[in-house]
Formats: C-alpha cells, sequence, structure tokens
C-alpha cells in the first residue's frame, strides 16, 4: 500500500512546485523542470520498466496542465524514463557526477525532442533559442545536485 502511494505523492508536490516555484526560481525566462526531474529520479531509482510507465504519467499530468499537445510530454518522458533506467543499469549509480552528466545530457535531450514536436506541428520554430536549453540542463543539474545528496543522507541513514 504505501509502495503505491509513494509515485501520486511526487506527482502532486511535483506540480505544487512547478505551480509556486517554477516562477519564482525563474532566472531570465529560464527555470527548472520539476516535472523532469521527478522522472529522472524514479527512472534512476527504480530501473527501465518504472521510469517508463512514470514518465508516461508525469508527461501526461504535465501536458494536461501546461502543453498545447496532448502527448508532447507523455512521449517524451516515456523515452527519457527508459532511457535513464537503460542508463543506469549500466553505470554505477552512486557517482553523483555521472549523474549530473546524465540529468545535463537527458534536459537537453529534452528540450531538442519537444522542439521537433512543435516544429513538426507548426506550433514553434525547432530550436529557436539554441542557448536556452543548454541553460535549461544546467538549471535542472544544479537543482538536481541538491536533491540527491539529500536522498543520499536519507539513504545512509536508513541503512545504518
Amino acid at each position: 500500500m504505501k509502495k503505491k502511494v509513494i509515485f501520486p505523492l511526487f506527482l502532486l508536490l511535483c506540480i505544487i512546485a512547478q505551480l509556486t516555484f517554477g516562477e519564482w526560481m525563474q532566472f531570465k525566462g529560464i527555470k527548472p523542470d520539476f516535472f523532469l526531474i521527478l522522472v529522472i529520479f524514479w527512472a534512476w531509482d527504480k530501473r527501465w520498466k518504472s521510469g517508463l510507465i512514470g514518465g508516461f504519467l508525469v508527461g501526461v499530468t504535465k501536458d494536461i496542465l501546461f502543453s498545447p499537445l496532448l502527448g508532447l510530454n507523455a512521449f517524451s518522458f516515456s523515452l527519457l524514463g527508459f532511457l535513464v533506467g537503460e542508463i543506469r543499469e549500466r553505470i554505477y549509480g552512486e557517482n553523483i557526477f555521472l549523474f549530473l552528466i546524465v540529468v545535463g545530457l537527458i534536459s537537453i535531450l529534452n528540450e531538442v525532442i519537444v522542439s521537433l514536436w512543435l516544429f513538426i506541428f507548426h506550433i514553434s520554430s525547432f530550436l529557436k533559442e539554441f542557448p536556452l536549453p543548454l541553460f535549461i540542463s544546467l538549471y535542472n543539474s544544479l537543482l538536481s545536485f541538491f536533491i540527491f545528496l539529500i536522498l543520499n543522507k536519507r539513504k545512509q541513514r536508513e541503512f545504518i
């Protein structure tokens, strides 16, 4: 029962964080993507199957609340959740630097996928502001660094 409540609780916290802190933490039009960070952490911790399903659920939620196209983020987050889960199975997961590199690359890949779909459906031009994905990836990596440290401390306390 407890395991079934954890993901919806994290998703609710993510929605609240995006709605409240997303605008507050905005810096020159760049704000962190708490939904993507949730998908990355969930897939990193639970492996690829849960990453795929969790990515789809988080993506659909983000599409309903924030996106002009239904399914845009669901597709992207499902793909990225699967990819993060597969990467996690092949590398040492406790290394924070590898994790931050994964967060940065996944953030850039997410921006490219979303921009490509928006371009295909004639909603936006493809990567109209190119440095933007780089800054978003840095912002997500910085935020993930602190979340990783907090979760790592919690895991160490549970282990003892």
